[in-house]
């Protein structure tokens, strides 16, 4: 399994709650975050807070800490690269011997 692969699950399985599957959109409580980069993801994923410069894309606090992904950040900003680059929030096609997941529920597809 790929890191984004890795990063997808994380991301259906948590991040979903309040961004969108598809995160190039905006979801019902987080702004779209595909591309984010690394730092951000870490301090906001982590610690709630912003790197030193960066101006946040909405002022609400609804977000929580997630501490349980602080060992898939890593994962989470190659899902999010990934989807950044395939505006429809999917990853690329899949070679032999790697697996495909809904972007929606994180289970296998055929």
């Amino acid at each position: 399994m790929t890191p984004a692969e890795r990063g997808r699950i994380a991301y259906v399985t948590i991040c979903v709650a309040c961004h969108n599957p598809n995160p190039n959109l905006a979801g019902s409580k987080g702004p779209p975050i595909a591309g984010s980069p690394r730092e951000l993801v870490y301090d906001r994923v982590l610690f709630l807070k912003y790197p030193p410069g960066y101006k946040p894309q909405r002022t609400t606090n609804n977000m929580r800490a997630q501490p349980q992904l602080a060992n898939r950040i890593d994962d989470l900003v190659a899902f999010l690269a990934e989807a950044k680059k395939n505006k429809d929030g999917k990853l690329p096609v899949q070679t032999p011997g790697q697996v495909s997941l809904n972007p929606a529920t994180g289970v296998k597809s055929k």
